[in-house]
């Protein structure tokens, strides 16, 4: 069945979209790894999905909490060679607006998350900005306003510099300088933690105030849920410009729910990016991407290490446990 959005004067576009993986040798030892898949809903058409799993063992496999897809291989005898996966798939997407979802419950959306929490020092924020359920756009504008888009990791480096941070600026609730998001960054490699930029980690956005879309919509969703506003986290892929090429990275954004209106998304850290379409992104969302996965905390079949907080790029244990040991790409190709 083809879906539809109920939305006039869309955009689409039509394109072949290739995720690949090259795993090295695990020597024998037991490899399991999963790969998020795509599905069709009322704004994206996914077809003539093809796995390429190079002789891996593999199902594909229903996350339960929000329905997602996503690609189990788990292969017993590991391998004893250099392993090509792929997964091609077709893409037919339309920008939209509001959108009803079929057979989509707002009230599961209304919880808080790992690092996506609820109230406490986000009720904070919002009586002391004066924010309301009935007014979205103020808070769109206010995480608009109190973000900067930025992932230093280094002193020197690319986000660390103008246009992206300032040698004056102080950023966050905690006032916190450049030269301390880096340091944060580098505590949080050293230990494995999650407080720093691109975990999704809203109380960090808060304090911090500098980070990237996961961080933005990830504060987003606190704030909504915090006025009992239903609020969802979309990831994916953002598609460039021309006819074919690579991808570099995800990204992701956010829908809200209103009675009446259905879903409306919000794309906070494009409009940071692009101040020109701040008006565009509370509401609006490009055709020029894939949606991937929706929600947080996923539990994923065969993963040893709990819950997952994001899941977007390739995750793979040898004998039980995390491992890197495997190269991403992503390309396109309009059709």
């Amino acid at each position: 069945m083809l879906f539809i959005c109920a939305c006039s004067k869309n955009n689409e576009r039509k394109f072949n979209f290739i995720y690949s993986v090259e795993l090295e040798s695990t020597n024998g030892k037991k490899i399991e790894m999963w790969i998020p898949v795509p599905k069709t809903n009322e704004v994206q058409i996914i077809d003539n999905i093809q796995i390429n799993s190079d002789g891996l063992n593999y199902t594909i496999e229903e996350e339960v909490v929000h329905n997602n897809k996503y690609l189990y291989i788990n292969e017993p005898a590991g391998t004893q060679n250099k392993k090509a996966i792929s997964l091609s798939f077709d893409v037919n997407r339309i920008e939209h607006q509001n959108v009803n979802y079929k057979g989509v419950d707002p009230q599961q959306y209304l919880g808080s998350y790992s690092v996506v929490p609820t109230g406490s020092i986000f009720s904070k924020v919002i009586e002391k900005n004066n924010l309301s359920k009935n007014n979205i756009r103020a808070i769109y504008d206010y995480v608009l306003s109190g973000m900067h888009y930025g992932k230093p990791k280094e002193i020197g480096d690319k986000y660390y510099s103008d246009p992206w941070l300032s040698s004056e600026g102080r950023y966050g609730d905690k006032a916190v300088n450049r030269d301390e998001v880096v340091g944060l960054y580098k505590k949080a490699k050293a230990e494995k933690g999650n407080y720093t930029f691109g975990n999704g980690n809203s109380i960090y956005a808060c304090d911090i105030g500098v980070g990237n879309c996961t961080d933005y919509h990830s504060y987003f969703m606190s704030l909504s849920r915090t006025l009992e506003v239903p609020a969802r986290f979309h990831m994916g892929y953002p598609i460039p410009g021309g006819k074919e090429g690579k991808v570099g990275g995800y990204h992701c954004w956010a829908d809200y729910y209103e009675e009446g209106k259905g879903w409306t998304p919000v794309d906070i850290s494009e409009a940071d990016k692009a101040p020109d379409k701040a008006e565009y992104y509370f509401g609006n969302v490009t055709e020029s991407r894939v949606e991937m996965m929706l929600g947080r905390d996923f539990i994923l079949k065969g993963y040893d290490q709990g819950i997952i907080n994001l899941f977007i790029y390739p995750i793979m244990e040898i004998n039980d446990q995390t491992s890197s040991a495997f190269s991403k790409s992503f390309q396109y190709k309009e059709i």
